[in-house]
């Protein structure tokens, strides 16, 4: 899954304590970002726009009024058209509702940039989910489809080195999760080949950890996988985070808190894993469609239409792409001397468009990509010219 730094939806963020990362300021003519703790216990809705994200230091918010505060704010989320990304930011002794339920909770020394790149990352979570769910929903299950083994098993937490705390993660994650220890790199690499985990603790010594981030996130299985770090060195909390944690946990660890921020971290990557399994499975799917004409256009049709539904509650319009020579700008050599031309653009669609795009054949229709945005179109339009442009058929 490749990495986006960039905002999917736009609209003001709601924040409590830690100005937006999002935006420098409000844009001309629109409403700026929220500050809840001055809208905190107004009856009115904040902003009748969709937040792009909301964004809650846990210690801004005085103890007298925390739970007033918190039950306002999971009340404004209850009512919100679809869901945005929520984030706590914690110190260690923080301690974390229960509701509402946050999508991250990240140690508040989170630098702005790190916590726009989640911004963004959650965004994208969010709608890779909902993906997965609409296809499910459409086009339905594969019988017998074998998932790959980094998406089987049951709910899973690695922790790997040697930091002596193995003990203390184990009995703050839920009984439910399943906690598998790795002394070394090469034992974490084995366990992650062979079934799923939903986040990963690396506990080792500041090169270990650097080293093994840096692997986790080279390898497209894992690179939105929740990877946790463990330091009792408070001045390479931004490093860590630069280098790819997505939550540090500074040393010493205090239950009640870690407890919460192992199980959003799973929770996160519990539906993270579901939608990369449902998405894959959607592939294959689509793909043996080939041989009999394409997707049914009622398929088509149902699918355009909960697509588009649940985009246009973000603010957002479905992108339909016919893939047909005519509507690109192609040289006439490459349209005289390709044999299957559609084809070729299916298959280039196919291998450089996102997951979340429906790339696939309808019936009587043809090739098509459907996409979350006109941006999107700009983006892959730009791919298919410039590979067609340059390669020789």
């Amino acid at each position: 899954m490749d990495q986006d730094n960039s905002l999917l939806w736009q609209g003001p963020v709601w924040f409590a304590g830690r100005p937006s990362p999002v935006s420098a300021g409000p844009i001309p003519g629109l409403p700026g970002d929220i500050d809840l703790l001055q809208a905190y216990p107004g009856t009115e809705e904040p902003d009748d726009r969709l937040p792009s994200a909301i964004v809650v230091d846990i210690s801004s918010v005085a103890e007298a009024d925390r739970n007033g505060f918190l039950a306002w704010l999971d009340g404004l989320i209850t009512r919100l058209p679809t869901d945005v990304p929520l984030f706590f930011l914690s110190d260690p002794d923080d301690i974390l509702p229960a509701r509402p339920k946050a999508n991250a909770t990240i140690n508040r020394s989170v630098p702005d940039d790190v916590l726009f790149n989640a911004i963004c990352s959650h965004q994208r979570a969010l709608m890779r989910f909902e993906e997965a769910r609409i296809r499910r929903l459409v086009f339905g299950r594969i019988p017998g489809y074998g998932a790959a083994p980094h998406y089987r098993g049951t709910s899973g937490l690695l922790v790997v080195g040697l930091g002596g705390r193995f003990p203390d993660l184990q009995q703050a994650s839920d009984r439910k999760v399943e906690v598998i220890g790795a002394f070394t790199r090469d034992m974490a690499e084995n366990y992650l080949s062979q079934r799923a985990f939903d986040a990963v603790i690396l506990d080792s010594t500041l090169d270990e950890t650097l080293e093994s981030l840096r692997l986790i996130r080279m390898d497209a299985r894992f690179a939105a996988l929740p990877v946790l770090v463990v330091t009792d060195r408070l001045e390479d909390t931004a490093m860590l985070f630069r280098a790819g944690a997505n939550d540090v946990l500074n040393v010493p660890l205090h239950d009640a808190n870690l407890r919460a921020r192992l199980a959003t971290a799973i929770r996160h990557g519990k539906r993270r894993r579901l939608a990369d399994k449902v998405l894959a499975e959607s592939h294959r799917w689509l793909t043996q469609q080939l041989g009999s004409g394409g997707v049914s256009q009622a398929d088509y049709a149902r699918y355009l239409e909960r697509a588009g539904d649940a985009l246009a509650k973000r603010g957002l319009e479905l992108c339909e792409m016919k893939l047909l020579p005519e509507n690109f700008f192609l040289p006439d050599q490459t349209i005289a001397l390709s044999e299957d031309l559609c084809g070729t653009l299916l298959s280039i669609a196919d291998a450089t468009s996102r997951e979340e795009d429906l790339v696939c054949v309808v019936h009587d229709i043809g090739p098509v990509a459907v996409l979350k945005s006109q941006r999107g179109r700009g983006r892959l339009q730009a791919r298919i010219e410039a590979i067609l442009g340059h390669t020789a058929l």
